[in-house]
């Protein structure tokens, strides 16, 4: 795990070109603090910061191919890597470290896009072929790593985070309106936006190739034909095995529940003595004695913390990090610094409620399936009034709105995870420079991308895998670890469990079989444990650390000045009592906050003063 940097250009040198390239790495220290390098050739840039678990003695990069053609900055893991080295060493490639990055090098020199076709992990890199004047930049079909491109001047900048492609291009950072729009409707960037103009993610599975004239093409990787056991507890104890292969220690997050519990279950089995760490939050206030319990019950050490008093002074620099506002990020910052302290490399759970449909949002969505299509005019009725009620988008509304959308499935989605755009909502929420920018309609986003040729429930599991997954969850899983210097790993998140699952159909829905599973590996008082959520009670969570801010960052004058939001909403929110059904509006209240505090931060340029910023906070 690393972070990289750097361009292709048309032009042989760029302006500064060694300075960019060593504030790249500056910028993107937390990512691999364990060494960096730079290397600078015609049309080339390439920067490298080093987080080391693999190859601690030869695996520096940018990494020469033995012959010298190819250089490559790489971030991620292989977990195949060994077999594939064996693969290409019987057909004559010759190796000259005992990294996985060298494999990739190797896969593509002999077998083009077939060969990254090969790989197993999760990965970002930039390569550049000396022989041909060509570089390949490449992201993992799952959208594990991040990689962001801009361009500028004649020439593709590329970095592990937003910040670093802007670095690298000089660009100033500046607000996307239709970007955050989307974000404070989904509560994430849906596609390959990113909240800074004139920055784009590469799409999962995406390879770009720059020729040195300045075009480009673009492939994406075919979906790899694996030979698939099929028995799902030998697919996923693989999985893990794959997952732990480093030269470093490595953990496990450890929660009170199945899929965490079923991880390091699996990953005792190859690893004794695998630490384990917990965070003391969740739904259920026991969450830290079962997580303490199926610790003991596995022979696992457990480490456990608690949310700390000072996240209002963090704010800011975790903002830095994510570089978007987020709701339910906190809880992974602190939970990578309490593992950091003792392991390079943790293993999580993350993906096993996503294959499995283990969520309450994938119950409810399956009841509305059960309902006559349409609403009754009874409904009707008591949705209108709701619907004009002094404060809007109460949960009782949105539960009538979706009732009375059965049939329409991706807007009763939309409506499920809180999708709430309509031009009354705009006006009431917006200022004037988001209702002048004109943002599009994020419900014809749900409405473009749903899979309508899937029932409701499977579709709305393959949505939320394409869209959720890569720029929510995997998206501050990456940054909240990178920002400890821990490589996360997600074995759920993987080719061969996706295929495995998938090909057991309605079996998987309701995590039946993934609990058959569990059944060999954990007791029946871990398997019979209430389900509970790694998430803040937002209301709570305001009215305890946030509000203190809202005077700060909700002022008046602040909110005219920055015309994103309506001040008098932004009023009528603030004296709302602390209650579950105004959990939107608190989200709102705390999505405000962020947004005001990311401009004053990058479009503002507080960047160089976040100490200060943390302090006022």
């Amino acid at each position: 795990m690393c972070a990289i940097g750097g361009w292709f250009s048309v032009p042989a040198s760029l302006e500064d070109g060694e300075a960019r390239l060593r504030d790249v790495n500056a910028i993107l220290k937390h990512r691999g603090p364990d060494g960096d390098s730079i290397l600078q050739l015609d049309h080339v840039g390439m920067a490298h910061r080093r987080l080391a678990l693999i190859d601690l003695v030869s695996g520096d990069q940018p990494m020469w191919s033995a012959d010298r053609r190819w250089v490559i900055v790489f971030n991620g893991e292989i977990f195949n890597y060994r077999e594939l080295r064996a693969l290409y060493e019987a057909r004559g490639e010759r190796f000259v470290t005992q990294s996985d990055t060298e494999v990739v090098i190797a896969a593509y020199r002999r077998e083009g896009m077939a060969g990254l076709e090969r790989l197993r992990g999760m990965f970002a890199f930039a390569l550049w072929d000396t022989g041909t004047n060509r570089a390949l930049l490449a992201r993992d079909p799952l959208g594990i790593k991040p990689l962001f491109i801009c361009e500028r001047d004649a020439a593709l900048f590329f970095a592990s985070e937003a910040k670093g492609a802007l670095a690298l291009s000089r660009m100033r950072p500046e607000l996307d309106i239709h970007a955050l729009h989307l974000l404070l409707n989904f509560r994430y960037v849906p596609g390959e936006a990113s909240l800074f103009r004139g920055v784009r993610q590469l799409a999962p599975g995406q390879c770009l190739e720059w020729r040195v004239d300045g075009t480009t093409s673009s492939r994406t990787l075919a979906p790899p034909v694996m030979d698939v056991d099929e028995n799902l507890e030998v697919v996923l104890a693989d999985s893990v095995r794959a997952h732990l292969i480093a030269d470093v220690p490595v953990g496990c997050y450890l929660s009170g529940g199945i899929d965490s519990g079923l991880v390091a279950a699996l990953a005792a089995d190859t690893h004794a003595e695998v630490p384990t760490f917990t965070l003391a939050v969740g739904d259920d206030p026991a969450e830290a004695a079962n997580a303490a319990r199926t610790a003991k019950i596995l022979g696992l050490p457990n480490t456990q913390a608690e949310i700390g008093n000072d996240e209002v002074q963090r704010l800011p620099r975790m903002l830095w990090h994510l570089e978007t506002p987020k709701v339910n990020a906190i809880q992974l910052f602190r939970l990578a610094e309490l593992a950091r302290g003792q392991v390079k490399a943790a293993l999580s759970g993350l993906g096993g409620d996503e294959l499995f449909a283990g969520y309450n949002a994938h119950r409810i969505l399956h009841a509305y399936t059960r309902l006559p299509v349409g609403a009754s005019r009874a409904t009707a009725r008591m949705l209108g009034s709701l619907l004009h009620a002094s404060v809007p988008y109460t949960e009782n509304a949105r539960a009538l709105e979706m009732a009375q959308a059965a049939g329409d499935w991706p807007l009763v989605y939309a409506l499920l995870r809180n999708v709430w755009d309509r031009p009354e909502l705009r006006h009431w929420l917006y200022g004037p420079r988001m209702l002048d920018a004109a943002p599009e309609d994020a419900i014809g986003i749900v409405r473009e991308r749903w899979p309508a040729d899937h029932a409701p429930l499977p579709a709305m599991l393959h949505f939320e895998w394409r869209n959720k997954m890569i720029n929510d969850l995997l998206w501050q899983e990456d940054r909240a670890s990178m920002a400890a210097g821990l490589e996360v790993r997600v074995p759920y998140v993987d080719l061969a469990v996706r295929s495995a699952v998938d090909r057991l159909g309605p079996a998987r829905l309701g995590k039946a079989a993934l609990r058959e599973v569990a059944r060999q590996h954990l007791p029946d008082e871990v398997l019979e444990r209430p389900k509970s959520g790694f998430q803040l009670d937002a209301p709570a969570f305001f009215d305890t650390h946030l509000r203190v801010l809202a005077k700060t960052w909700l002022a008046p004058e602040r909110i005219r000045d920055y015309g994103i939001f309506n001040p008098n909403t932004a009023e009528v929110l603030l004296r709302l009592p602390v209650r579950r059904r105004y959990r939107w509006h608190f989200f709102m209240l705390y999505m405000m906050i962020q947004t005001h505090m990311w401009i004053d931060i990058f479009e503002r340029g507080a960047e160089n003063r976040l100490d200060a910023l943390s302090d006022a906070a």
